[in-house]
């Protein structure tokens, strides 16, 4: 009977160093996994990360093109808050291989204003069994030449003109063309001096008049930059990114970007 007792009592205690040991063995494997996904969920930031910078800082010339782009879009008044437009995406050279960004326009008010135009660089990666996600978000600050919402006297800003380089086959020096609301003139006029407008003039580009217009009573009408130093009577003015953008062969040093926030998890 004693022995019988004895016998049970060595098992129970055996069955419970079993259980024990599985146990333990257990939360060890749990906090193994829990370690290794971890360190496979830091790793996958880190790419992430490291492709959203790369972007930032390598291909600055292809972001300010595709944001200058995106000025001459009408954009889409019914966007939502946290919404977003014209996606891209870009490949970077990255560790010998191709990797895909998102580069899109978006408006979310927890970044900036609704009226600011702000871009979001996106990667979104898999690696083993976790997700990531790397985003940068970039407001452009415009060059005076876009951001007048006025004409602009030639004498504030003729500094600053002599900066951008106009395209030679679009631009026109000292000649009045024949133009009309249907047909304005695309591209660039320049006035070095006095000039008599004799007719009314439609451009739809850049006007420059570095002296005196006299319109003699005719209509001037732009719509894209007017720069002119005298008379601005009879000037009919509408801002327009387009006009001003399609025109100058320098056309990124109308931006500098700024980055406003990063995130990733």
């Amino acid at each position: 009977m004693k022995k019988g007792f004895i016998t049970i009592y060595v098992l129970l205690v055996l069955l419970f160093l079993s259980v024990s040991i599985a146990f333990v063995s257990r939360q060890v494997q749990s906090k193994n996994d829990l370690s290794k996904d971890l360190l496979t969920k830091k790793q996958a930031v880190y790419e992430a990360e490291s492709r959203v910078n790369i972007f930032v800082n390598n291909y600055e010339n292809e972001i300010k093109e595709y944001i200058l782009e995106d000025y001459k879009r009408i954009i889409d008044e019914s966007l939502s808050d946290i919404d977003h437009a014209n996606a891209k995406e870009f490949y970077i050279d990255y560790n010998n291989s191709k990797k895909k960004i998102i580069l899109m326009r978006v408006i979310d008010p927890n970044i900036a204003p609704r009226k600011d135009k702000v871009y979001r660089v996106f990667e979104q990666i898999y690696y083993k069994n976790v997700r990531a996600e790397a985003d940068i978000y970039l407001r452009p600050r415009e060059h005076i030449l876009l951001s007048s919402e006025e004409i602009l006297r030639y004498e504030d800003i003729k500094d600053e003109l002599n900066k951008f380089e106009f395209k030679e086959d679009k631009t026109i020096h000292n000649e009045i063309p024949a133009t009309s609301k249907e047909k304005p003139y695309k591209g660039v006029i320049i006035l070095d001096r006095d000039t008599t407008i004799d007719k009314d003039l439609y451009v739809e580009g850049i006007l420059i008049a570095k002296d005196r217009i006299d319109t003699k009573g005719k209509k001037i009408r732009v719509k894209g930059l007017a720069a002119i130093d005298q008379n601005k009577e009879n000037i009919e003015y509408v801002k327009d990114y387009g006009p001003i953008i399609d025109n100058i062969l320098n056309k990124t040093d109308l931006i500098e970007l700024e980055i406003l926030s990063s995130h990733s998890f």
